[in-house]
C-alpha cells in the first residue's frame, strides 16, 4: 500500500479536495477531506509513515476539516471539524486545525467503537509485553509514552486503549499530543524528535504533536497482549515510588477512565475483570523520566 511520504504535495491536496483521500490508522480507514492548507501541511508531516489511498475506497469514519463559510474563512482564518456531516466543536483558528482533528478523532473513536472496551490510557509494548499507562489528564502519561517510544518501546496509542473480547490491545499509533512544558522537555531530551508546529492558546494551553515512530506505525495492525497496568503520577521533586495495586482497586480506577464501560454493560464488567486478573497493576510516582523508564523496564523484565 502507498505510504503518505511517497505522495507529492499536489497529489495529497487533490485527493483531500476531491474526497478521495483515505488514511489507514491501525485497522481504521478514515475518509478525510480538506482545503485548509495549514491542516494539510501538518497531516503530510506527521502521518508521513502511514498507509494511504488517493483514489477513494471504503472507509469507517468520514472527517472534514473545512472553513465554516468561505467569507468567514478569509476574514478570521477559522476551520471547523466535521464528523459524518456533524460539527461537534466550535470553529477554531486554522493554527489549531490539526489539534482539532486529533481531538475529534479521539472523540469519534470513543463514541462509536463499542466492540472494544475503551480506556483513557496510553498503550506501549516492551519485549512482547503490552503496558497500559492509565491516568487522568495532567498526570504525564503522554509525556511518559513519548519518552518510552523514543527510547525504542513500541507505541500503540498515547490516548486510547482498545481492548477486544480476547483481551487484545489494538494499535492506533498516531502523533502523540504534548502540552505546555512537556514540549520543550521532549525537544531537549530528543533533538531529532519530529514535532509539528505549536498550537498556542488552545483550551489545553500550548499543544504540539510528536510523530509516532516509523517502527510502531509498521506494526499498526498487530495487537498486543496486556501484561501490566501502570498508573503514572508525575510530581515535581518527588522521589521515585513504585507500589503494587490490587486487582480490585485497579478495576475501580480503570472504570473511572473508561469511555464506554456503562454502554457495554455486563460485557464491559467481564472484560475489565479479566484484564485486571491477567495484568499486574502498579502505581509509579516520579519526577524524573529516566527513573520512571528504568523502573517500568525493570518491572517488565523481572515479572513479564
Amino acid at each position: 500500500m502507498l505510504i503518505l511520504s511517497a505522495c507529492s504535495a499536489e497529489e495529497l491536496k487533490a485527493a483531500l479536495r476531491l474526497g478521495r483521500f483515505r488514511l489507514h490508522v491501525g485497522h481504521l480507514r478514515l475518509k478525510i477531506s480538506s482545503i485548509v492548507p495549514e491542516f494539510v501541511c501538518v497531516l503530510q508531516q506527521l502521518y508521513a509513515a502511514h498507509p494511504v489511498m488517493l483514489d477513494g475506497g471504503d472507509f469507517d469514519f468520514e472527517i472534514a476539516i473545512s472553513p465554516p463559510t468561505p467569507w468567514r474563512h478569509w476574514l478570521r482564518r477559522n476551520a471547523i471539524f466535521e464528523f459524518c456531516g456533524d460539527a461537534p466543536f466550535e470553529p477554531m483558528e486554522v493554527g489549531h486545525a490539526f489539534a482539532m482533528f486529533e481531538w475529534g478523532l479521539n472523540c469519534a473513536i470513543a463514541s462509536y467503537l463499542h466492540n472494544y472496551l475503551i480506556l483513557h490510557s496510553a498503550v506501549v509494548e516492551f519485549e512482547g509485553n503490552g503496558v497500559l499507562l492509565s491516568a487522568v489528564s495532567g498526570s504525564g502519561k503522554s509525556t511518559l509514552s513519548a519518552e518510552l517510544s523514543l527510547q525504542g518501546w513500541r507505541l500503540l496509542s498515547d490516548e486510547l486503549a482498545l481492548i477486544d473480547d480476547n483481551l487484545q490491545l489494538f494499535p492506533l499509533a498516531r502523533p502523540i499530543s504534548l502540552k505546555n512544558s512537556s514540549i520543550d522537555l521532549i525537544r531537549t531530551r530528543f533533538p531529532s524528535a519530529r514535532l509539528g508546529p505549536l498550537a498556542k492558546d488552545t483550551h489545553k494551553g500550548t499543544v504540539a504533536h510528536l510523530m509516532a515512530p516509523d517502527a510502531s506505525v509498521k506494526l499498526n495492525t498487530v495487537p498486543a497482549i496486556p501484561k501490566f497496568i501502570i498508573f503514572p503520577k508525575w510530581t515535581a521533586g518527588a522521589p521515585l515510588r513504585v507500589e503494587a495495586v490490587g486487582s480490585g482497586q485497579a478495576a475501580m480506577r480503570l472504570i473511572d477512565q473508561a469511555f464506554n464501560y456503562s454502554i457495554l454493560g455486563h460485557k464491559g464488567f467481564e472484560r475489565l475483570v479479566a484484564l485486571v486478573r491477567q495484568a499486574e497493576a502498579w502505581e509509579i510516582e516520579y519526577s524524573s523520566l529516566d527513573e520512571a523508564r528504568e523502573a517500568i523496564e525493570s518491572l517488565v523484565r523481572e515479572r513479564g
